[in-house]
Formats: structure tokens, sequence, C-alpha cells
């Protein structure tokens, strides 16, 4: 599967490069809808609907549900929602395997609605900044660096582990790097933007919520593969299973990434 993942690797950079530069506000708009719709066909399986049409249908109206808020105009006032959503997240993760709600099938798809509609809007609302290109990067760079940094960190000095029903993997060593590895990433952005300390603090905060509920967001997809026992979310990518699993820790950051944003005034 090596060629294949390196192959599916770089059509992924080649599209997200050609989403962030190239794409105007309409057709970047589209284009996302395009991921959330796959990725809402994808949640749809990891939330227990067996049919092909259940899940078609339930992406299909995750489709109607963002198009009536972007027609009322309604993108930022819906990421506001996602503060309550990943609270929620953070309480089941922490609780599993106790017996709660998330365990239905409607209540997954309800709150796969509200994640999927958000992570969209998030975006939305971030194109249509006139500095897309660095808060987008900025985002990036911080759920990558969040996601790097644990992966070393780990590697060499994980020892407590962060959620062992949920993740095995992961432990609190690991999320102290990426959270360190990001924090410097933004010292350096910082500098380069010429940013004030009152400025520079703000984004500090912004920074380490960001990258902390990114690994929330990565976790919540975990419990919710290893309640239905899937590994991947799918098989759409070649090497690297599903929508799901390449855009988890993204759902999660980008609409309270973008929140903080807009209450800091940058947005």
């Amino acid at each position: 599967m090596l060629l294949p993942r390196i192959l599916s690797a770089i059509v992924m950079a080649v599209l997200f490069i050609c989403a962030v530069f190239v794409l105007e506000e309409s057709h970047f708009i589209v284009a996302m809808a395009g991921v959330v719709l796959l990725a809402g066909w994808e949640w749809a399986r990891l939330s227990g609907v067996r049919s092909q049409i259940g899940r078609i249908g339930f992406s299909v109206l995750i489709g109607v549900v963002c198009f009536w808020v972007f027609n009322f105009n309604l993108q930022k006032a819906s990421l506001y929602i996602s503060p309550l959503l990943w609270g929620l997240a953070l309480y089941w993760v922490v609780r599993y395997p106790a017996p709660l709600l998330w365990r239905h099938v409607v209540s997954r798809l309800l709150f796969g609605i509200f994640v999927l509609l958000t992570t969209w809007t998030a975006l939305v609302v971030l194109k249509q900044s006139d500095d897309f290109v660095v808060w987008v990067l900025l985002l990036m760079g911080l759920i990558w660096g969040a996601d790097s940094g644990a992966y070393f960190a780990g590697r060499a000095f994980g020892k407590r582990k962060l959620a062992k029903f949920v993740s095995p993997g992961k432990s609190w060593e690991g999320v102290i790097g990426g959270l360190v590895l990001t924090q410097v990433g933004v010292v350096i952005f910082a500098i380069l933007s010429g940013f004030t300390l009152t400025q520079w603090s703000i984004l500090t905060v912004i920074a380490l919520l960001t990258s902390s509920v990114s690994v929330l967001g990565d976790l919540t997809e975990s419990l919710f593969k290893r309640h239905e026992k899937l590994k991947d979310s799918s098989h759409l990518i070649p090497g690297h299973g599903g929508v799901m699993d390449r855009v988890d820790s993204l759902t999660a950051a980008a609409p309270i990434y973008v929140l903080l944003l807009s209450l800091a005034g940058w947005l």
C-alpha cells in the first residue's frame, strides 16, 4: 500500500494548494461542501447506518442544512454551537465506555450534522476574510503541529495513556509535546507578523485551545469507529482510509479557531 499512499498524499496536497491559492470564493465554498458531503456519507457509517441509501440520504440532508444556513447568512452564528458540541464530545470520551446517549444512532447522526455543518461554515467564514491564506495556513499548521509533535513526543516519552479505552496509542506526554511545538510556531508567526504583546497573548490562547480541541476531534472519531468495530471511516482514499480519517481533527479545530478569531476581532 506504500505507492497508493504516496500517490494519494500527493493528490491531496495538490488539491489543498489549489483550494487555498487558486479557487475563487464561490468555487471554494462548493468544493468544501463536496468534502463535507463525502464526510457525511462516512459519518452515517460511523453512526451505525447500514443501508447505502440511508448513508446517501444523510449526506444529502447535510447539504440541505448547509445551503439553508448559507442562504440566511448564519455562518458565523452557527459557530457558537461548537463549544457545546465539543464539550459534549469531551464528556463522552472521558466517560467511555459508559453507556451514554452517543450510543444511539440518532444521537450520533444529529451530532454529525452539527459537526460537519460548523466545519463547513468555519471554512466559509475564513474564505471571506481578506487574510484567508494566512489564517487557513496557520490553522493547518496548528493541526499538523499538534499531530506531529504528539507523534514524536509520544514515541520518545509517552507513558501515561490519554484515553486508553478510546485510543490506546495516545499519551499525555504526546499531547504536551504537540502543544509545545505549536506554541513554538506561534512565537515565530507572531514575530514575523509584528504582533504586539497583547496580540501575541491572544494568539497564544487561540492556538492552545485550537490545538487541544484538534486532539479531541481525533479521539471522538476513534470512539465512534471503536464502537462500530471499524478501522477506517471508509476506503475512499487509497492508503489513507476515508475523508473523516483525514479531517477528524479539522472538524473540531476549525469551528473553535474561527469562532475565537471572530471574538478577537480578527475576522
